[in-house]
């Protein structure tokens, strides 16, 4: 029993011994969290900004290690809150391991929503196979080409009836921002040798007052001979540059057969 006892007392006492030591260390740790200043609460960036572009006016301070400022990272930034807009995250971490973050909002001065691209016309006879998504795509100024992400959510056309029909389709980037898009898609009865037309641009984004010569657009326009007959192309559209919307803008040809070729110009002028 007296052993029992002696030995209780033993574990008590280093017990106690330890509680005193972590105690002490303790109250000699540092318990002080670094300090992150930031100069400007808005930072005004281009897409191609780096970490060090998103790091200006941004400093840290500890009080046991002092300027710590080459230590904050940028943490996370954030998809858009409003378009062209985001949320950068900073953290840094002191010598004891003390971390903390800030943040700050980021506007991206030279961004651009995503834009839909055409590398054909969306004119086909009724004897032809339609793949709208062979040629729909759409580029970003943040992601480059995202043509994979296009997808079409409407499709009305019957590929072997006449007509105009439409499309619908909309792209994301990876900041969130979503375009929409509805296009016409004409089917006509059209000779399997039917002049082709070909244009620099099947689609076309202007700004509000931006001049555009259409004539310039035509590539080609050539007979099943090969013979070049662009200079009886007919040009047909509704196009303002002065006002913001979508037209069209129609190239129609005839051959010495009477053979129809036609091909389309969208012409998008946004504000």
């Amino acid at each position: 029993m007296r052993i029992l006892r002696i030995t209780v007392a033993a574990l008590f006492v280093i017990v106690l011994c330890l509680f005193v030591f972590f105690h002490i260390q303790q109250r000699g740790a540092d318990q002080s969290y670094p300090v992150i200043t930031i100069e400007n609460e808005v930072l005004n960036v281009s897409i191609s900004a780096t970490d060090t572009d998103l790091l200006e006016g941004v400093t840290a301070y500890d009080e046991k290690d002092g300027d710590i400022s080459h230590k904050i990272i940028v943490e996370s930034i954030s998809r858009f809150t409003n378009p062209g807009e985001s949320v950068v995250v900073y953290a840094v971490c002191d010598g004891d391991n003390h971390a903390v973050s800030a943040s700050r909002k980021i506007v991206y001065t030279d961004y651009t929503p995503p834009r839909f691209t055409l590398t054909g016309s969306l004119v086909f006879g009724i004897s032809q196979n339609i793949n709208i998504r062979g040629l729909l795509g759409a580029m970003d100024s943040i992601d480059g080409d995202i043509s994979d992400k296009v997808i079409i959510t409407a499709n009305e056309y019957t590929s072997n009836v006449a007509g105009v029909n439409y499309i619908s389709a909309e792209v994301t980037n990876s900041k969130g921002d979503m375009i929409l898009i509805q296009l016409p898609v004409y089917i006509e009865e059209m000779h399997l040798s039917a002049p082709v037309i070909e244009l620099e641009h099947y689609m076309l984004y202007l700004k509000a007052g931006d001049s555009f010569d259409p004539h310039a657009n035509l590539l080609s326009a050539l007979d099943s001979a090969g013979n070049d007959i662009s200079a009886d192309v007919q040009l047909d559209t509704n196009l303002n540059t002065l006002k913001a919307g979508m037209y069209e803008v129609h190239y129609r040809v005839t051959d010495s057969s009477e053979r129809r070729g036609h091909a389309i110009l969208t012409v998008i002028v946004e504000e």
